[in-house]
């Protein structure tokens, strides 16, 4: 199982529950992945019977902790930080087996990239879940209308979220 970009030496065998949060990063010394590199990587190194995730999360740290959590529990994950590179993953790639969206990314934010996969006949089946920090109510109802099976507010427990996968995956 890969993800598509590097991780930090520091979280291989990381397995506590811990409590994150959403911050911005200024780390701009990592390459970024176009949608067109992580489309032609998935198909070409994925396995069939691994369940694949596709991560919109655009805070670096954020992103590889919860893209290592995920493939530490048996899951492929492709990991993106715009919303423009996600949704052009979604519509020329290979549909994921559920997806994990931040709701604010540049490019075109979570509730939009939602939105489109709720609208894609391809795509309307999969399973979306909603990660952020907009936790009032007039957010959570938003991302339920617009079609998400879950909506998680940060801070969270990476743990938790991995269990909510799972039943969603069921």
């Amino acid at each position: 199982m890969t993800a598509r970009e590097n991780r930090p030496s520091g979280l291989d065998g990381d397995t506590s529950e811990t409590t994150t949060d959403s911050g911005s990063s200024d780390d701009a010394s990592k390459p970024a992945n176009t949608a067109a590199d992580c489309s032609a990587d998935t198909a070409a190194n994925r396995s069939p019977e691994t369940p694949h995730i596709l991560l919109l999360e655009d805070d670096d740290s954020l992103r590889d902790l919860l893209a290592h959590k995920l493939e530490s529990s048996g899951y492929e994950t492709t990991a993106l930080a715009n919303g423009r590179e996600c949704w052009s993953f979604l519509a020329t790639g290979e549909a994921p087996d559920l997806v994990l969206l931040d709701v604010m990314v540049p490019g075109l934010d979570g509730f939009r990239v939602l939105g489109r996969i709720r609208n894609d006949d391809r795509l309307e089946g999969v399973p979306v879940i909603v990660l952020s920090s907009r936790g009032r109510q007039a957010d959570v109802r938003r991302g339920f209308d617009l079609g998400a099976d879950d909506y998680v507010t940060k801070p969270f427990s990476p743990a938790a979220l991995v269990a909510r996968v799972r039943r969603v995956l069921s």
